[in-house]
């Protein structure tokens, strides 16, 4: 992970690394972030009901000496805009709560920008370029994202694997070689399916990308090298609308770049599947007249 993420997106990326104290300081924060001007650390210590050790102890596991560090790097960022994510729509009207979602969505993405790790995200573009077949492994609300990411590398040339079915998905991946390339797509990092996918993976010597919104969750430990998308939610499980469309666009950016590497073929590719479409499309309209 890039070393430049910003204190709130860390606070959330870390929340499953955190002790329930710790969780009970990084939802107030995140919730109350305006506060952070005039709170003091004892201030903080009673609210919450926990100790100052707790508290200085969650600020170290940030990377600061001490609450009065944290507290003066957070200002800092607000004070240069960064963005803070909300938990709830405004309803008040069809228009606001349509602003909302787009302003969500562009924000979430932002947050993803500032995570992108370039030289990882180069080093995964090598994978995919080397690798014999690429498998995808995605479940529940990442099942949708695995086929939208499988289709598109299928469609520039690219030998793929995906299915839908979770138990076929895991027979898939008992039968991965140290040849191909193994792409875990789980917003919590911990979809048993996924996790164990890639587990059978890795002890077939597979190389393994994750995509995950969460460092040091369970998917990490089976990979080789993992992007990260922001998270939004408040109850860091749950996939929402604008995490959803970050992961895409992590494998659309993934995507984007294999092929601008390997142009000739990828839009040779490309190209004969457009025909077919086409090709289909002039059948079937045949067909209804």
């Amino acid at each position: 992970m890039v070393s430049n993420t910003n204190i709130l997106t860390k606070l959330k990326m870390q929340a499953l690394e955190m002790t329930e104290s710790e969780l009970l300081i990084a939802d107030y924060i995140l919730s109350n972030p305006e506060e952070i001007y005039s709170l003091k650390i004892e201030t903080l210590s009673k609210k919450l009901k926990v100790s100052l050790p707790t508290v200085f102890r969650f600020t170290k596991k940030l990377g600061f000496e001490g609450f009065k560090d944290f507290k003066v790097a957070l200002i800092r960022e607000m004070a240069i805009g960064m963005s803070i994510a909300v938990d709830n729509f405004n309803q008040d009207s069809i228009e606001s709560t349509t602003r909302d979602i787009f302003n969500k969505i562009s924000d979430n993405l932002k947050e993803t920008l500032s995570l992108i790790n370039f030289d990882d995200m180069s080093k995964a573009v090598e994978m995919v370029i080397s690798a014999k077949k690429i498998v995808f492994f995605g479940v529940s609300y990442s099942a949708s994202v695995a086929l939208d990411a499988y289709l598109k590398f299928l469609s520039a040339g690219f030998n793929c694997q995906y299915d839908t079915d979770t138990y076929t998905q895991r027979i898939i991946s008992t039968q991965s070689t140290e040849k191909d390339l193994a792409i875990g797509i789980s917003f919590s990092g911990a979809s048993l399916e996924v996790v164990d996918c890639m587990n059978n993976a890795k002890k077939n010597k597979s190389k393994t990308i994750s995509i995950t919104a969460f460092s040091k969750s369970p998917i990490t430990v089976y990979s080789d090298l993992c992007l990260y998308s922001a998270p939004i939610n408040s109850n860091y499980q749950r996939v929402d609308l604008p995490s959803k469309i970050s992961f895409i666009t992590i494998l659309d950016s993934l995507y984007i770049n294999t092929v601008l590497k390997k142009r000739s073929s990828s839009l040779d590719y490309i190209s004969r599947t457009e025909e077919e479409l086409s090709r289909y499309n002039r059948a079937y309209k045949d067909l209804k007249t």
